[in-house]
């Protein structure tokens, strides 16, 4: 009984002391991090310098034929699809007024007037891309410069 006795205290000082005692928590230092989130090759053996990590050189696709210079964006003169209403020939009359006379140079290089809109700015949000469709919107800036040319 006394032996039960001393084995019960032995076993709750145990308890105890284990209780206070918490797990040991990962330092806060560069190799610390690093190991947590790399791995032991993270960090670099003394006096070596890291090995960079690969990279891949981007690719630019080539202009396709018809489509206006430009970043490509879809519907716009820059897509090549966008024949079908024309925006592509909208190129030399981009960045200037769109007065009477250069109206009508767009009218007379499309060859119709007809499905052909100039977009005044602000109203740009009723204009939705779509280089199948026949119908040509000017896009037109606050000071009636053409800024773009879009099918749909």
């Amino acid at each position: 009984m006394i032996r039960s006795a001393g084995l019960c205290l032995s076993l709750a000082a145990l308890m105890l002391s284990a209780c206070g005692s918490e797990p040991a928590q990962p330092g806060n230092d560069a190799e610390d991090f690093a190991a947590r989130i790399g791995g032991a090759q993270a960090t670099p053996a003394p006096g070596t310098a890291p090995a960079p990590a690969a990279t891949a050189t981007p690719q630019i696709a080539q202009q396709l034929p018809g489509a206006a210079p430009g970043p490509f964006a879809r519907g716009t003169l820059t897509d090549p699809a966008s024949a079908t209403c024309g925006a592509p020939l909208m190129g030399p009359f981009i960045g200037k007024l769109a007065d009477q006379t250069t109206r009508a140079e767009i009218a007379k290089m499309l060859g119709r007037t007809e499905n052909l809109r100039f977009v005044a700015y602000g109203s740009a949000g009723n204009v939705n891309p779509d280089p199948t469709n026949p119908r040509l919107s000017i896009m037109l800036d606050a000071q009636n410069i053409i800024r773009d040319a879009r099918c749909g």
